[in-house]
């Protein structure tokens, strides 16, 4: 098993908690979004879009956080990542879109280059970006969080995908600076999160060199 990332990308931050909470083994070659490599004849080989991840398992090649995070959770059923009330299943994936679909995308590598080449907005500029639609995620987190019975994790005693996309809103609001003081919940939940040895084990951290 193959897990096409980098060490800065949230994306493959939030696959490679799932791979450790599934217990699996595999190896991550980096894919350098920072020099272009997503780019390359070769990578676009392996995924047409030009980002990371993509996971190479079973003999295919898959794409998109969300969808490899599903397809573990139907390969590998334990331990599960979804609750198993339908409902809570919906509300699982509903919290997890909240970050994947709704604010990831407006600041990954490809749009803050655009922002820059196109509108000329400078580092200040492209951090109060992300900054903004950080903030409106973690704001929205806040409120749900707030809805929710009294647990360790989102849905209970274990962690899930919930908990893997919140967790992952917070590590890209502390890349960008993004004041966590106004959101109690949001860092209770992180701060619990962070004594899992499988967060742990995934966090973004630049390779050692020797």
């Amino acid at each position: 098993m193959k897990l096409y990332g980098f060490w800065r990308s949230i994306a493959s931050y939030r696959v490679r908690v799932a791979l450790h909470l599934k217990g699996l083994d595999f190896e991550e070659p980096q894919v350098n979004l920072l020099e272009g490599h997503q780019f390359t004849p070769e990578f676009l080989a392996i995924n047409p879009s030009g980002a990371v991840p993509a996971l190479e398992i079973d003999g295919h090649m898959l794409t998109q956080s969300m969808a490899i995070m599903e397809y573990l959770e139907e390969r590998f059923p334990n331990p599960p990542l979804l609750p198993t009330d339908p409902w809570d299943r919906a509300e699982a994936r509903a919290l997890a879109q909240d970050t994947v679909a709704d604010a990831h995308p407006l600041f990954v590598p490809r749009v803050r280059k655009y922002l820059t080449v196109t509108f000329g907005a400078d580092e200040a500029a492209i951090q109060a970006w992300a900054g903004h639609w950080l903030a409106k995620g973690l704001q929205s987190y806040e409120v749900r969080l707030a809805k929710r019975p009294p647990a360790p994790f989102v849905f209970g005693d274990t962690p899930g995908i919930a908990d893997i996309a919140i967790k992952s809103h917070v590590v890209a609001s502390g890349l960008f600076g993004v004041d966590m003081a106004p959101f109690e919940r949001v860092r209770a939940l992180s701060a619990t999160l962070d004594g899992v040895d499988a967060f742990r084990r995934a966090r973004p951290a630049a390779p050692q060199t020797v």
